[in-house]
């Protein structure tokens, strides 16, 4: 009796941790009032992160798939690289203010971009301002405990669900234990126009969503 009480305990703990992200709700509120559901905690994302409930990061990951980009993205990934190539390698702190006036309108225009708040967390490192250097290191971990708790990848109804191809891999190698080169996967598309990638090692499965963005194909 006491196990199967434990059982139903653990099972119900289970199901609130990895509750399924509500998309939908996601995508209406922040369609139909994007300033109050997306950009005023985008905001608060920029200068006070840790305050954000884990349902206003919810809005700020998910609900960026609802309003336009803002940017041209071919530009903002090719800056991005340009970073990315120089931000994590030991540079000195003269080198880092040079990239960082390059990096710091980037940010601007998408401070939502986790390869682009892990380089400024090396660039501040390497300027000795460790305050700045963990405040975006923060944001980056906030993203990403964020994917983490969207679901636990064992069932296709309690898939990680995630707006990128470059979030689907992460979530396979950092939340998975199927993970090695060459994974075998097969990928179908859903009555809402996501797609379920289904990743098999072995007996082992791992399931992952993909919901993109609305003008991810423009």
């Amino acid at each position: 009796m006491k196990k199967a009480l434990f059982t139903f305990i653990f099972l119900c703990l289970h199901s609130i941790v990895f509750s399924q992200v509500n998309i939908e709700e996601i995508k209406k509120n922040v369609t139909v009032n994007p300033q109050k559901y997306y950009y005023e905690y985008l905001e608060i994302f920029k200068t006070a992160p840790e305050t954000l409930s884990q349902e206003q990061l919810n809005y700020i990951y998910y609900g960026n798939n609802y309003v336009d980009y803002g940017y041209d993205r071919l530009t903002f990934n090719q800056k991005s690289g340009k970073i990315s190539k120089f931000a994590h390698n030991r540079i000195s702190k003269k080198f880092a203010e040079k990239i960082l006036l390059d990096a710091l309108p980037l940010y601007e225009q998408n401070p939502l971009n986790k390869e682009l708040l892990l380089c400024l967390s090396d660039l501040y490192k390497a300027k000795s301002e460790q305050e700045k250097s963990d405040f975006h290191y923060n944001q980056y971990q906030l993203l990403i405990k964020t994917i983490e708790k969207s679901g636990n990848g064992k069932l296709d109804n309690s898939a990680i669900l995630v707006t990128s191809f470059q979030d689907l891999m992460l979530s396979v190698e950092r939340f998975s234990i199927v993970f090695v080169p060459g994974l075998d996967f097969k990928e179908k598309v859903l009555p809402d126009g996501s797609w379920l990638y289904i990743f098999k090692n072995g007996i082992d499965l791992f399931f992952v969503r993909l919901v993109h963005h609305k003008d991810a194909f423009k």
